[in-house]
């Protein structure tokens, strides 16, 4: 009993606990969390949420970002920050990617006006989640990139870690138990994660994880989702844009977005003010290209900066 009382109060101050809110966490009958952003890598709960984390932070809201990778799938960036040719990449290179990306978005959440431990880093491997949804039993899917087989953290520790004491296997079942443990701890009002129809599988992924959590919770509450990769020229219009909204238009294929209805059934202003600090948010997860101006990487900033808008736009957990 005495190591459970311990746990619960670790995974209590783990989650953010405030001063005066007594030792017993939310499972306890402490406050629940008003928002929970489910983000596949680090920069998607900026890109698809900063507007609304920003508003519920001043309104004094409890909110929780929760973050299924640390970013470190990605070796055009590792190559840049480690200053290595891509084709000489090493493990340790990936690992510091990892540390650069958990920075990143510590710093974009401290833009808006949140805390460090309203963000949670599970560890899972980045380019990989939906090879880790789609493994069945209990052999870990190992990244290519790091080597790693189990959850990890570097500028902060992953969330099983913290919480039990060692890390967790890349299994499904070791993600499902993650997620759904945070899901009764944290009991949210509103949850909100990737679209089930974004072209990225790892952001596939994180929606099947978290409507699958809440389904075996029975956790009832808001269910958004956000699009970050809806098709090519996605968000529209290209570039920062405070002043306009997100638009649908015809590209190579048909309409983009794709895969998902527009207009959006949720739209949610942004005054200037909200804007401008969403946008100085973005930058803080473009601190590696602060010096392109031309080539893949100008194009990938100018990507990123497209989605500093006058709203943010949301759809309903189809299909959970």
């Amino acid at each position: 009993m005495r190591r459970r009382l311990g746990r619960l109060a670790l995974l209590w101050a783990a989650l953010g606990a405030s001063a005066g809110c007594g030792a017993a966490g939310p499972a306890a009958g402490g406050p629940r969390t008003d928002l929970v952003v489910f983000a596949p890598h680090p920069d998607d709960e900026t890109l698809g949420c900063a507007g609304i984390l920003l508003q519920a932070l001043r309104r004094g809201e409890r909110v929780k970002v929760v973050l299924f990778t640390n970013g470190d799938g990605f070796p055009d960036f590792a190559s840049r920050i480690v200053r290595r040719p891509v084709d000489g990449l090493r493990e340790e290179d990936f690992a510091e990617l990892a540390r650069y990306r958990q920075e990143q978005s510590l710093a974009a959440l401290r833009a808006l006006g949140g805390a460090p431990e309203d963000l949670i880093f599970l560890g899972y491997p980045d380019s990989g989640l939906e090879a880790v949804e789609q493994a069945h039993g209990p052999d870990p899917v190992r990244q290519k990139y790091t080597g790693r087989s189990a959850t990890y953290g570097v500028a902060r520790p992953d969330y099983h870690s913290t919480i039990h004491g060692r890390p967790a296997p890349y299994t499904s079942e070791a993600v499902r138990a993650d997620v759904a443990e945070l899901i009764r701890t944290l009991r949210p009002l509103r949850l909100c994660v990737t679209h089930a129809e974004d072209r990225h599988p790892d952001h596939r992924a994180a929606f099947r994880f978290v409507r699958d959590a809440a389904r075996a919770t029975g956790w009832t509450g808001e269910f958004d989702t956000y699009l970050i990769h809806g098709g090519p020229e996605w968000p529209w219009p290209l570039g920062s844009t405070p002043g306009s909204r997100f638009d649908a238009h015809e590209g190579k294929g048909g309409r983009i977005p794709q895969g998902v209805s527009w207009p959006p059934p949720r739209r949610v202003p942004l005054c200037a003010e909200e804007a401008s600090l969403k946008a100085e948010a973005v930058r803080a997860h473009l601190t590696h290209l602060a010096d392109v101006s031309s080539g893949p990487l100008a194009e990938e900033r100018r990507y990123l900066e497209s989605f500093v808008k006058a709203e943010e736009v949301f759809w309903g957990g189809e299909g959970r």
